[in-house]
């Protein structure tokens, strides 16, 4: 009998590369650096790669969001 694959877990965010975020924030790769640098934009470090939690990236958005509710 075969056991059963466990589900993926779906509250887990998902990781975007540096370019996944500048083409989504309209900056360029260098832009998001300083800004990971900075400690303005949270990231993770897996080897030499940067990346950035989905939901890291919505709350920097929402962060800086200007004007209405």
């Amino acid at each position: 009998m075969m056991t059963p694959k466990p589900a993926p877990r779906r509250d887990a965010a998902r990781l975007l590369t540096v370019q996944q975020v500048a083409e989504n924030l309209q900056l360029s790769t260098k832009t998001v650096g300083r800004k990971i640098k900075a400690g303005e934009l949270p990231a993770h470090r897996l080897g030499r790669l940067l990346r950035v939690s989905e939901d890291d990236l919505r709350l920097f958005k929402l962060q800086r969001r200007v004007g209405g509710a």
